[in-house]
């Protein structure tokens, strides 16, 4: 069984898709280097089928957050870049218990595979990834934006020459506000205002969930919505997300799982994750 497939998105920017269909990586191929954003859940032998893509061209490996469908494959690298601001979230997700128990979202005979499948968590040092990193391939570039929100150690890809962003979970249709490594929303605001200052450098923004690609109006969708949900102007809804009571900032259609008015952004929430504490 094949576990990845491709999708060209763009001359420079390819997409992995792992066949349980969540949580997709790029593979960005420059004319004299590549870059891997992300390594998935962990599941299967991403690396070499990477390797394959690549055709022998040396490569990068960077993370964009430490939650474990992003970053869990990483130990099949030696050398791979992440926010130190993550470090501690990726050692408390990166055991075998943990994939299996999100991976059974997907995949429901998911125990059933050989463990052997499922990669050791990473035990080499991480290396730094920061803000204003610039990798240059070659004949593209991708530039690193710090993006705390979704977690503290969030990252953002730009990549000029192309005109695409790839927001992966920093901004989406789902941005998630409801677990501990979060920062507050009245912070994430100050991460959109970065973002925003990007916009005239992009055209596309691309997502890891869903159908990952948004419109360019999903900034400032987030932007509105932070907003409300500061001055309680929010829809407010009741939601539940993985056992976790939570809120939704913009009605939604279940039938659809978008929200009613058709517009993409939305937030889900805690009320804990409203503002700063210790103001």
């Amino acid at each position: 069984m094949e576990f990845y497939t491709t999708e060209q998105i763009s001359k420079h920017i390819i997409r992995i898709n792992p066949f349980w269909k969540d949580a997709c990586m790029y593979y960005i191929k420059g004319s004299e280097r590549g870059l891997l954003v992300d390594t998935g859940y962990g599941f299967g032998d991403l690396k070499s089928f990477v390797d394959k893509l690549a055709d022998g061209q040396s490569y990068d490996v960077v993370i964009s957050h430490g939650h474990l469908d992003h970053a869990n494959g990483a130990g099949q690298w030696e050398k791979v870049y992440m926010s130190h601001k993550d470090i501690d979230l990726y050692h408390e997700n990166s055991e075998y218990e943990n994939i299996v128990q999100f991976l059974k979202n997907y995949v429901s005979d998911i125990e059933s595979y050989p463990k052997e499948l499922f990669q050791a968590p990473h035990d080499d040092e991480f290396i730094d990834l920061v803000d204003g990193k610039d990798f240059d391939l070659g004949d593209v570039s991708v530039k690193t934006i710090e993006a705390p929100g979704h977690t503290q150690g969030m990252m953002v890809f730009l990549i000029p020459e192309e005109r695409i962003i790839l927001f992966g979970d920093a901004c989406g249709v789902f941005t998630l506000f409801v677990r501990p490594e979060a920062t507050s929303l009245e912070e994430f605001l100050s991460t959109l205002s970065v973002l925003k200052s990007y916009e005239n450098q992009y055209d596309r923004i691309l997502r890891q969930h869903g159908t990952c690609e948004s419109p360019k109006e999903l900034l400032d969708e987030d932007i509105e919505i932070v907003h409300s949900i500061l001055n309680g102007s929010d829809d407010h809804i009741p939601f539940e997300f993985n056992g976790i009571p939570c809120f939704v900032a913009r009605a939604i259609d279940p039938n659809k799982n978008g929200r009613v008015d058709g517009k993409e952004g939305n937030i889900l929430y805690i009320p804990e994750k409203i503002r700063k504490a210790n103001r």
